[in-house]
């Protein structure tokens, strides 16, 4: 759903307050851009030879007792996420916030599955409420008005009418709280894995992965194979590299390590299980795509994109990847006629390289997919839609209705 104005006012100041706190958090960084080129090198160094490095992951989550799965696409994914919680016997997981999930489309998989799936941020929880998409990797519902979330609560749960940003987030929480304490299964996103010492790292800035680490009995992990370190090193610099450019601070708020099944005598989950996630990134690698995956999913590229300011996600065909870096990768993550328009979703201002942390040059990839789609695209459905365009720009009293509609809102 393309917002209205309301909405685009909120999108602005989402993206006002996330660009200062950023930008004032980097400026305390001494050595800022040699600590940028540490993660970028960290990243190249892995995808340079990602095969090599998957292996080593892999051999190190073996000797620490976690049950290596690999997953081609999001089916294969769902697949073998279904079938290791029927091979566990349950039937209702909690789940962390993580673009990675909404890429699988897990929550899918899991209502068509007979399985009970509830995201534990609050975020996500409100956007399913609301019957949205997250729209940012850092703030899902971060295009939501108070009153809309007020309107939903009451709606739902037949709440009462308040704008008091505590009480909506007490409200929400509280639901939340009471599955957390009864679910012993979760299934969460990976932020980073050590290949290493084969350490899965997951950040967040309320802690719902580790409430969900320390109270499951049962762990799925899912990790995309570009989002791995070679070592120690690397991995610090990206997650402070992340912290600074997702939420403007040193260091997540919560940091979470997971490395092996805790014993009977200490919380923490009894059984570990890796699903490692394709999903056509060797193909973006092989189509010379490949310094999109340099990307850490932090979210610095939407808050200054202007059309991610005037359409939001929703704009984005419901992609799990949106704003600038969604416009690269997603023509090759979806299908044609989801993927394909996101190209185009770019005004040429170049603020998302300023922006992006790990130097990836997105209006020049979004470029290449728009030089690669007209390629692929017969020139005569071109032309038509020309046509088209040319009779339409001719009366202009044909949009005024639409402008209308639009200003009322």
């Amino acid at each position: 759903m393309i917002p209205n104005q309301r909405t685009r006012h909120t999108l602005h100041r989402l993206g006002n307050l996330t660009t200062a706190a950023r930008d004032a958090a980097w400026a305390r960084v001494e050595n800022a851009e040699a600590l940028k080129q540490r993660a970028i090198h960290a990243r190249d160094r892995v995808l340079a030879d990602l095969p090599a490095n998957l292996e080593q992951l892999e051999k190190a989550a073996r000797s620490h007792d976690v049950n290596v799965l690999h997953a081609n696409d999001a089916q294969d994914a769902n697949r073998l996420i279904i079938q290791t919680m029927r091979e566990l016997g349950v039937t209702d997981a909690l789940r962390n916030h993580h673009p990675l999930l909404d890429e699988i489309q897990v929550d899918r998989a899991a209502k068509a599955n007979a399985i009970q799936l509830t995201p534990l941020h609050p975020g996500d929880y409100l956007a399913q409420l609301a019957n949205e998409r997250p729209g940012h990797p850092i703030w899902p519902v971060g295009h939501l008005t108070v009153e809309a979330i007020s309107a939903t609560l009451q709606k739902k749960w037949r709440i009462p009418e308040t704008y008091n940003p505590d009480h909506l987030a007490s409200t929400v929480r509280m639901p939340l709280r009471r599955a957390l304490l009864r679910t012993h299964t979760a299934i969460l996103g990976v932020d980073f894995a050590s290949v290493e010492d084969g350490v899965f790292v997951l950040m967040d800035n309320d802690g719902h992965n580790a409430s969900l680490t320390g109270l499951a009995r049962h762990v799925i992990l899912l990790l995309s194979i570009e989002q791995v370190a070679a070592t120690l090193n690397d991995l610090d610099a990206l997650i402070q590299v992340f912290a600074l450019s997702a939420w403007g601070r040193p260091l997540p708020a919560y940091v979470t390590h997971l490395q092996c099944p805790a014993p009977p005598e200490i919380d923490g989950p009894r059984t570990i299980h890796l699903v490692l996630v394709d999903n056509h990134r060797t193909d973006i690698m092989d189509q010379g795509f490949g310094r999109a995956l340099r990307c850490i999913q932090c979210g610095a590229c939407h808050t200054v994109c202007p059309v991610y300011e005037q359409i939001g996600g929703g704009g984005y065909a419901n992609s799990p990847y949106t704003g600038p870096i969604g416009a690269v990768i997603s023509p090759l993550l979806l299908r044609s006629d989801l993927g394909e328009p996101q190209a185009y979703l770019c005004a040429n201002s170049g603020h998302c390289q300023a922006a992006c942390p790990m130097n990836i040059p997105i209006p020049d990839l979004i470029h290449a997919q728009r030089r690669r789609l007209a390629k692929t695209r017969p020139p005569k459905e071109d032309k038509r839609y020309f046509s088209i365009w040319r009779r339409l720009i001719s009366r202009p009293r044909l949009f005024f209705p639409f402008i209308r509609r639009n200003l009322e809102k």
